[in-house]
């Protein structure tokens, strides 16, 4: 009857010392995955550092953009009527050329 018990305690110690491996395993996986997320962290610290500032820097351009935009508007329609005006001078002076060119005789 002593065997019995012995072979079963023996069993139990079996069984204990295979999750002991295990468990010893999942925790080197887990060490592993956590100094991984670690560094990945770490790594993205130090890329994205300069962003804020960056960032408020975008948002000063952009806002000082936005208060040139009516300026701009203006300019435009400016040089829209020069670009007509040219236009116009263009298509007269090529009138004049053809009504010139068929006046001229060799």
């Amino acid at each position: 009857m002593i065997w019995i018990v012995i072979v079963i305690n023996l069993g139990i110690s079996w069984g204990c010392w295979q999750l002991v491996g295990i468990l010893v395993g999942l925790r080197r996986i887990m060490v592993g995955v956590t100094r991984a997320i670690d560094g990945a962290e770490r790594a993205t610290h130090n890329l994205l550092a300069g962003a804020p500032e960056a960032i408020i820097l975008g948002q000063t351009g952009t806002r000082s953009l936005r208060r040139q935009i009516p300026g701009l508007a203006q300019y435009l329609a400016k040089v829209q009527q020069v670009l007509t005006v040219a236009l116009w001078l263009q298509r007269q002076l090529q009138q004049f050329q053809s009504k010139t060119k068929g006046n001229r005789r060799p």
